[in-house]
């Protein structure tokens, strides 16, 4: 019997009911059918792989399902049976009601919490069935299943390569960790972007790389990536990465998740596959064999900036860590484990906490009732002091202003005399505050956030602290992606900027200095609506920028179109701003 012969109503082995055609995987003797069948012993649903007794993939595949069937660990489907019988060989496994990843990344990608979770739950099944001597190697988004109840499924345990037809780790010389750990690379970065690295697959589009082919980072491909997750990516994905020693096992790639995220379980914190509302084909979703049609690669493409909205319900009180260390250094901060979707990005790039629920009113006792008239009274005194204090302390503002600012500019007149000016305006050269700043990337190449955490360090008044672009390969101008970054500050109302002194990170720097309309209320979203007021090339250490004439405005860009060398990439950084009338 060829499996095409194979129709529903048809029972293999006296025992399971061929129902429904899942999906087809082809291969170089033939096409390996994915049939969901009933278990007519046990009444229930299973997944029958199906093959021609004849085609080369049998004694791989059926060798393969016998291993992959000690497997321990609970987060694995289980193989129930496998056998040749009446001209056709067959696969059972377990079926498993849930949602592909591949499924939920159509959504978008997960909150950073969520996707490490995830990842290192799968990383340390793999890491358990490889001190089992097994391996999986064929690891993307249709073979992590979550099901129903919110907890996660590793489909095809080295069923999947064999059905694909790969030939044996003794044939090709590979190494099964470093398979392993590739793939759980890529399920990190897919979790992270919605973006696959290795081109299309499962639905997703390719990751978008650089002009010179180059994977860009999770961070350069989704705004709000935390950068411990992105530099472990990097490590896992990179043999010579920039950012620690490679992870090239999935003992040591769980390790590193675990340092950053934690150890929570990952039920409650996945959303379960039932909570979308959405109708899915449990078969197909929960593990049959992926579909590799090809999407439309779409390189150089707008990066993904959607975030997930409310996924997990109500969250667990317990708490995890995730790392936000800086390049300058290490700091933890405390994030709700399972409430990452709630949060929202602090314009510094931290997670600020959900906001907490409101609290019913307050019913007051009929005893205590009678004794709020006197709170009253003290509230009203309070407030009445308050208003005493402020109109006070802004008589105060008053007079300190009128005794501060200088007096009237008087010039010569053409008798000798002098003439009072019209207005008193500040001194020139003296300091304009700084009330806000933000780092600045837009499209077309940004991707809205380049180091958002560290910004504050640019005017904070400390020459050993500093902002910093990314890193970028091969190209001082910002690896070819885009045609600059920087950092706009707010002056906080309209001033007359004179000049402008930079400490910059190093020489070899081309900064703009640009202004934005002195009627704007706030800062401009795209580059063109900054008007280029200064510039310098190839500028480094201190520096100023100085208008042909002052410039009216409240906003400033800082913009970077060329960086100086760091390493073997390019980077540039502000260290100091200090704005002058």
């Amino acid at each position: 019997m060829h499996p095409t012969d194979v129709d529903p109503g048809v029972t293999l082995a006296g025992r399971y009911r061929v129902a429904e055609l899942l999906a087809e995987t082809p291969g170089d003797g033939g096409v390996a059918q994915t049939w969901r069948a009933i278990d007519e012993v046990l009444s229930r649903s299973v997944v029958v792989h199906v093959l021609a007794a004849d085609d080369p993939r049998v004694d791989h595949l059926l060798e393969a399902s016998r291993r992959a069937a000690t497997a321990a660990d609970v987060r694995f489907i289980r193989v129930l049976d496998a056998l040749r019988d009446d001209g056709v060989a067959y696969v059972v496994r377990e079926w498993v009601a849930g949602r592909s990843l591949g499924a939920l990344l159509a959504d978008g990608p997960l909150p950073p919490q969520q996707a490490g979770l995830l990842v290192r739950e799968v990383s340390e099944a793999i890491a358990r069935a490889h001190d089992q001597g097994l391996s999986h190697e064929r690891l993307d988004p249709d073979a992590v299943v979550v099901t129903d109840t919110g907890s996660i499924k590793i489909v095809g345990l080295a069923t999947q390569a064999a059905l694909s037809g790969a030939r044996t780790d003794e044939e090709t010389g590979t190494d099964p960790q470093r398979e392993d750990a590739v793939g759980l690379g890529r399920l990190l970065y897919a979790a992270l972007t919605a973006r696959w690295p290795a081109g299309p697959r499962s639905g997703l589009n390719a990751a978008p790389r650089a002009a010179d082919g180059t994977l860009l980072s999770p961070r350069q491909c989704r705004a709000g990536v935390p950068r411990p997750l992105d530099e472990i990516t990097e490590r896992i994905l990179d043999e010579q990465p920039r950012h620690g020693d490679p992870l090239t096992t999935p003992q040591q790639i769980a390790a590193a998740l675990t340092e950053v995220v934690g150890m929570t379980p990952i039920e409650g914190v996945l959303p379960p596959a039932s909570a979308s509302g959405d109708e899915h084909d449990h078969g197909h979703h929960a593990g049959g064999p992926p579909n590799y049609a090809d999407a439309p690669t779409q390189v150089g493409v707008p990066p993904v900036g959607a975030t997930r909205g409310d996924l997990n319900g109500r969250a667990p009180a317990h708490t995890q860590h995730i790392g936000a260390a800086g390049d300058l250094g290490d700091q933890t901060q405390r994030v709700a484990a399972a409430d990452m979707s709630h949060t929202a990005m602090h314009p510094r790039g931290n997670y600020a906490p959900p906001h907490p629920p409101a609290q019913a009113p307050h019913h007051y006792p009929e005893h205590e009732r009678e004794q709020r008239p006197r709170w009253w009274r003290i509230a009203a005194a309070l407030v009445a002091l308050l208003v005493l204090a402020g109109a006070g302390l802004l008589g105060y503002q008053l007079m300190s202003a009128a005794f501060d600012s200088p007096g009237p500019t008087r010039t010569p007149s053409a008798g000798g005399s002098p003439s009072p000016s019209k207005t008193n305006v500040a001194a020139a050269g003296s300091p304009i505050r700084i009330t806000g700043a933000k780092d600045f990337d837009p499209p077309p190449g940004g991707n809205g956030e380049e180091h958002p955490e560290d910004v504050d360090k640019a005017y904070d008044g400390n020459q050993s602290t500093l902002w910093t672009t990314m890193s970028y390969h091969n190209n001082p101008q910002l690896g070819g992606l885009k045609p600059g970054v920087g950092v706009w500050f707010d002056l906080g109302k309209p001033a007359d900027v004179g000049r402008v002194e930079l400490s910059l990170r190093s020489g070899g720097t081309d900064v703009q200095l640009r202004a934005a309309p002195e009627s704007a209320s706030s800062a401009p979203s795209a580059i063109d609506d900054w008007q280029q007021i200064a510039k310098q090339d190839g500028a480094g250490g201190e520096v100023t920028l100085r208008p042909d004439k002052p410039v009216r405005t409240r906003f400033l860009l800082v913009w970077l179109t060329k960086l100086p060398p760091d390493g073997s990439d390019y980077r540039g950084g502000i260290a100091e701003i200090v704005v002058r009338r």
